[in-house]
This record gives structure tokens, C-alpha cells and sequence, in this order.
């Protein structure tokens, strides 16, 4: 009876171990996605996203504060840019505001025109290039400080000509063009005297 007994354990033991044998080879196939799971969890893992934004303020104080609210709207883009990257294993947070460019004096921001037209003359030419520059002074000076700006230096050319081209190239009548290039500049109303700058950087969570 004993004999019985331990034949079909040793029996049971056997096929236990060979079941178990089957069960734990992955296949190639199975590895290869495992591998390929495990680079998207890494570089899902070292997801992360950034943006610098520039103020403008009355004193040093108040150009900190500005920076930091105008910091504070960008936080939802920053997070869904770095969620973006890393949604299918982690969420983002954001893990720093900080200051990296501290208050200093403000600068101008230079804007450019361009104006190259036939059926005109150099007067047209020169204002119209003056008036082109100052727009985008303007403009570039909006965009970087995120206030109202003014001309803080007229519209200047620097490059005026004339030239007879043909119309289309090589073929058509020739005509008579006039290309003219200016510069100007543009600055933040007077009131504000300091600029500076606010990093909000998000990461992966991967606690």
C-alpha cells in the first residue's frame, strides 16, 4: 500500500513540475512586447514639459508677482503637454515655479519692415517699410511682456534701391521696383521699469 502511495506522489510531482515547466516559458513573442512595454515605461517615466514666461512690473516686487500669476495660467498646458507624454503609465505634476531671470531694467524689442512693390516710389517705399516696422515693434513688444507697449524708437530704413526686373522673370515688360528695410523699437508704458522671468516645469510622477 505504502508503495502505492509514494508511486503517485512521485507520479503527481512529475507532472506538476512539468505543467509548471510549460507554464513559466514566455514565448519570444511574449518577451519582445515585455521588453517594448518596459522602454514605454521609462521613457513614459522621464516625461516632462516646460515654459518660461516674461513680466513686467512697476518695482522688482511687483514684477515677481506678475510673473508668478502669469506663470500660474500656463500650469494646466504645462501639465497636459507632459501628460501627454507619459498618460499611459504616470500623471504629471507640476514640481517647480521659479525665477530665472531675475528683475532687471527693462529692454526695448526691436521690430522689422519690409516692403518691396513695383508701381510705387521711394516715398511709398520708406514709409511703408517705417510703418511696417513700428507695427511689428509693437507687436513683438505685446507679445513679449504681455502689456500694452509704445515706440521707444522711430522707424528707421536701413536699406532703400531700385531695380528693373521682369515681371515674370524672364519673360513680360520690365518694370521698376523699390525694396526698402527698417527698423524700430517698442517698450512697455513708462510706469513699468523692471522685467523678469518665471520657469513652470512639470514631471512624471513615479512614486
Amino acid at each position: 500500500m505504502k508503495v502505492h502511495v509514494v508511486a503517485s506522489l512521485v507520479f503527481l510531482s512529475l507532472i506538476s513540475h512539468g505543467s509548471l515547466g510549460l507554464a513559466t516559458e514566455p514565448s519570444q513573442a511574449d518577451k519582445q512586447r515585455q521588453e517594448e512595454l518596459e522602454r514605454r515605461r521609462i521613457k513614459a517615466g522621464q516625461a516632462e514639459s516646460s515654459e518660461t514666461v516674461t513680466a513686467v512690473g512697476i518695482d522688482e516686487r511687483d514684477c515677481v508677482e506678475q510673473a508668478r500669476v502669469k506663470a500660474s495660467r500656463k500650469t494646466n498646458q504645462v501639465l497636459n503637454r507632459c501628460n501627454d507624454q507619459a498618460r499611459e503609465f504616470y500623471n504629471c505634476e507640476i514640481v517647480s515655479q521659479r525665477i530665472v531671470n531675475y528683475p532687471s531694467y527693462i529692454t526695448s524689442v526691436r521690430g522689422n519692415g519690409d516692403y518691396n512693390e513695383s508701381k510705387s516710389n521711394e516715398e511709398t517705399c520708406r514709409s511703408s517699410a517705417i510703418n511696417e516696422a513700428e507695427r511689428n515693434a509693437l507687436s513683438n513688444c505685446s507679445e513679449k511682456y504681455g502689456v500694452s507697449c509704445i515706440i521707444s524708437a522711430r522707424g528707421e530704413v536701413t536699406s532703400a534701391r531700385s531695380y528693373t526686373r521682369r515681371r515674370y522673370f524672364i519673360m513680360g515688360p520690365k518694370e521698376l521696383r523699390h525694396e526698402c528695410l527698417a527698423d524700430a523699437s517698442a517698450a512697455p508704458e513708462s510706469r513699468y521699469r523692471y522685467q523678469c522671468s518665471v520657469e513652470v516645469v512639470a514631471k512624471a510622477d513615479v512614486r
